[in-house]
């Protein structure tokens, strides 16, 4: 199969394509011709007559930015790319959809229902540099030139690169932005010198917290002080606790189980990789549920049922000295007194559960694995089974979109910012610095960077079903924050986890778990449906 584009060849006729999806993205070379015209410059493919369906699961305001791009594109390309704005509501009667763009945690179920295609090495990967036909073996002396490497592939996170575009070992998807936790402050309560005294007189130093055990006296410092100085009492820590449909509430928890429960020599964190026995409730979730559910006395009034939103507002509102909060929304944090804002990442653990042994272990670093929510952020994918011409447009608009230009404008887009996916994005702070002017930048790109490159970084439950597991987990969340014991509140959990993987096919599922930590061996096919 031979796919037009602005390609300069002899009339001894074209060499074949060393992979077609190459040549599509214009990183193809042609090689063998004895008489070869003079070089053109090299355009991109173009695609006549083809058009493409591009859908959504999840929240379309995603689409915002990516229908700013579509004009460019298919200018470009000479293809037509039409864009659906109601968000696909079930993936059994997906359409004629060609491309979707998804969150993470999705991941598992489009790959369960065989409804994405793997993206080849070539459409991400440098291509190889030119030679000269006559020495195969050597660099083309004449212009000792490599084509270009557009895509950047190396940029990447590693995150992203080898874990949230993969599932088990094949990328099917390329990021498109990405969302991480992080702790904001308000650096005046920090740097008063009237409260720089009472916490010396307590011991304490006003610094971002290295613990979650040092947060938490944080919290409890400022709760009911005058912090800010206009005579009224304020309060510690903004953080969701109630039902919150962004997901960040049971991200916050499994953030802090994950310091205390991830063990470095553990890959599993959420079930037993060997038989998909939950842990969630183990000592270390356990411990975790306890603390957050007590975060309820050291905030507003009302924080026990905080969602996102409202706590974002509580700490705009100057009410809350702390906020846990998805760092991509910086722009919703400005407070009316142009207030400083400091950023850090978010604190680890001294101590970590190793659950073979069943013990507690002190580390011998501060253990601190970033756990990202919405299994780490948004992706695009090809759809399964579209003919050639379709499929190799739809390659070139996927990469087009995670490409480093492109990508850089989508996470800016006001209407739904994400957190930077690529290394050289990081420093440049916030998503859209101008709705975030009190934000530290340099503060900003710290704690992300430090979250996004960590040494262990975990990307949400990406298994089939992974969003009636996380009900089920703010379910027991909720009981736990109403005055259940939270380790009674997480055997409910688990009890709910089990009988959904049961009614799933245990086999199954433990094969999607699996494949979704991406260093686990499994068979290249799952076991049948419902086994």
């Amino acid at each position: 199969m031979r796919l037009r584009g602005a390609w300069s060849v002899c009339d001894c006729g074209r060499s074949a394509w060393a992979w077609w999806v190459l040549v599509a993205l214009t990183v193809g070379q042609f090689a063998g011709c004895s008489t070869p015209e003079a070089e053109k410059p090299v355009g991109p493919p173009t695609f006549p007559g083809v058009k493409l369906n591009l859908g959504v699961v999840g929240d379309p305001a995603i689409l915002a930015g990516v229908t700013a791009a579509r004009g460019e594109w298919a200018a470009s390309r000479q293809a037509e790319l039409t864009i659906a704005l109601d968000p696909i509501r079930d993936l059994a009667t997906i359409g004629d959809v060609d491309l979707i763009v998804f969150p993470g945690q999705a991941f598992g179920e489009l790959v369960d229902r065989e409804l994405l295609d793997k993206i080849p090495n070539a459409v991400v990967l440098p291509p190889a540099p030119k030679t000269d036909p006559s020495r195969p073996n050597a660099r083309n002396e004449s212009t000792d030139e490599t084509p270009e490497d557009t895509f950047k592939n190396d940029d990447l996170a590693p995150v992203f690169r080898d874990q949230i575009a993969k599932y088990g070992t094949e990328r099917y998807a390329l990021p498109l932005g990405g969302t991480v936790l992080v702790l904001a402050y308000r650096r005046d309560a920090f740097t008063s010198a009237a409260n720089q005294k009472a916490a010396r007189e307590q011991g304490l130093t006003l610094e971002a917290p290295k613990t979650w055990a040092q947060l938490d006296v944080l919290a409890r410092f400022f709760q009911g002080r005058d912090w800010n100085g206009d005579g009224k009492p304020d309060f510690g820590l903004a953080a969701p606790l109630g039902t919150d449909a962004e997901g960040v509430a049971d991200a916050t928890f499994l953030a802090r189980a994950a310091g205390l429960g991830q063990h470095r020599d553990q890959y599993s964190f959420l079930f037993d990789a060997d038989d998909m026995t939950p842990r969630v409730d183990s000592p270390p979730f356990v411990e975790a549920l306890g603390a957050v559910a007590s975060w309820k006395t050291l905030g507003p009034p009302g924080a026990e049922s905080f969602d996102a939103a409202a706590a974002r507002k509580a700490f705009r509102e100057g009410k809350a000295a702390l906020l846990i909060d998805r760092a991509e929304r910086a722009g919703d944090w400005a407070n009316a007194e142009g207030k400083p804002i400091g950023v850090a990442a978010l604190p680890g653990s001294e101590r970590v559960y190793e659950p073979l042994r069943k013990v507690w272990e002190t580390a011998e670093s501060l253990n601190k694995p970033a756990y990202l929510p919405v299994g780490g952020g948004w992706l695009i994918g090809v759809r399964g089974g579209l003919e050639t011409a379709k499929k190799a447009a739809a390659l070139d608009l996927v990469r087009y979109l995670a490409g480093p230009d492109v990508s850089t404008r989508l996470r800016a887009e006001r209407d739904f910012p994400m957190a930077p996916v690529r290394s050289s994005q990081m420093g440049q702070g916030p998503p859209d610095p101008t709705s975030a002017p009190d934000v530290d930048a340099r503060l900003w790109s710290d704690a992300v960077s430090q979250s996004l490159m960590a040494l262990r970084v975990l990307p949400g439950l990406r298994i089939p079903q992974a969003e009636g597991y996380l009900d089920d987990l703010s379910k027991g969340r909720a009981t736990a924050l109403g005055g259940k014991a939270p380790e009674a509140a997480l055997h409910e959990v688990a009890a709910a986890w089990s009988a959904r993987t049961q009614a799933l096919g245990p086999k199954r599922q433990l094969w999607h778990y699996r494949r979704s930590l991406n260093t686990l061996a499994t068979l290249p096919q799952p076991p049948d449906r419902g086994k």
